[in-house]
């Protein structure tokens, strides 16, 4: 990637004890570990650019772009839900509060 980069998110990634991450970036993650080599060939790629990204507890991540609401499988990248939505917003924080 040539120019500036726009990070989202760095997700730790659950049963690796810390050592393995999901860095979230432009409309893209990549899977890595703690001393940066890629631990999978798999590129999580968002359907559209998101604005926020959250980690939720259902070892899934949540991407809230402009026109929808992407859920996808933290371990896989896998699109396990989408959620269209009318009103596009910048949110400054986005997160996950009692299953919600």
């Amino acid at each position: 990637i040539q120019g500036t980069i726009r990070p989202h998110a760095i997700i730790i990634l659950p049963n690796t004890s810390g050592m393995e991450l999901l860095l979230a970036y432009e409309d893209e993650g990549i899977y890595i570990d703690i001393y940066g080599h890629f631990t999978k060939e798999t590129v999580l790629q968002w359907g559209e650019m998101p604005a926020s990204v959250a980690y939720l507890q259902s070892n899934q991540v949540m991407g809230w772009g402009e026109k929808a609401i992407e859920l996808r499988s933290v371990e896989t990248g896998n699109l396990e839900g989408v959620f269209m939505h009318k009103k596009a917003q910048k949110l400054k924080f986005l997160c996950e509060r009692n299953d919600k």
